[in-house]
C-alpha cells in the first residue's frame, strides 16, 4: 500500500491549512480573541475533513471495508460534527467529534504501522 501517493498540490494545500491553523491557534491562545478561537475550531473541522478525503483517496489497494476507509470516514464525520458543534455550541457533538477524529487518526496510525 502506497500511503504517500497522491496529488502533490493537494498535499501542499493540506499542509498549508495545518500550518495556518497553528498560526491562528497561537494567536487565539495569546490574545484570547473569541473570533480567532471560533476560527480555530472551524479550521480543525475543515482540516479533519480534508485529511479524511485524502485518506479515502489512498484506499485504491485496499478493500472498501478496510481500516483506512474507516479512518477516512471517521475523520470526515468528525470534521462535520466539529463544525456542527461550533455552530450549535453543543458539547455533546464536540465530544463525539473528538472521538471520531481520534478513531480516524488511530486507524491511520495502525495502517502505517502495519504497512512497514
Amino acid at each position: 500500500m502506497d500511503l504517500h501517493a497522491g496529488s502533490p498540490a493537494r498535499s501542499r494545500a493540506v499542509t498549508a491549512m495545518i500550518l495556518s491553523y497553528f498560526a491562528v491557534f497561537a494567536y487565539a491562545t495569546a490574545t484570547n480573541d473569541p473570533r480567532a478561537v471560533t476560527l480555530t475550531e472551524l479550521g480543525f473541522g475543515v482540516i479533519a475533513i480534508a485529511v479524511g478525503v485524502m485518506l479515502y483517496g489512498q484506499r485504491s489497494t485496499a478493500g472498501p471495508r478496510s481500516v483506512l476507509s474507516v479512518g477516512a470516514g471517521s475523520l470526515v464525520a468528525g470534521g462535520l460534527l466539529n463544525i456542527a458543534a461550533v455552530l450549535a455550541r453543543s458539547s455533546a457533538l464536540e465530544t463525539l467529534s473528538s472521538l471520531l477524529v481520534f478513531l480516524g487518526v488511530g486507524c491511520y496510525v495502525y495502517v502505517v504501522w502495519r504497512s512497514r
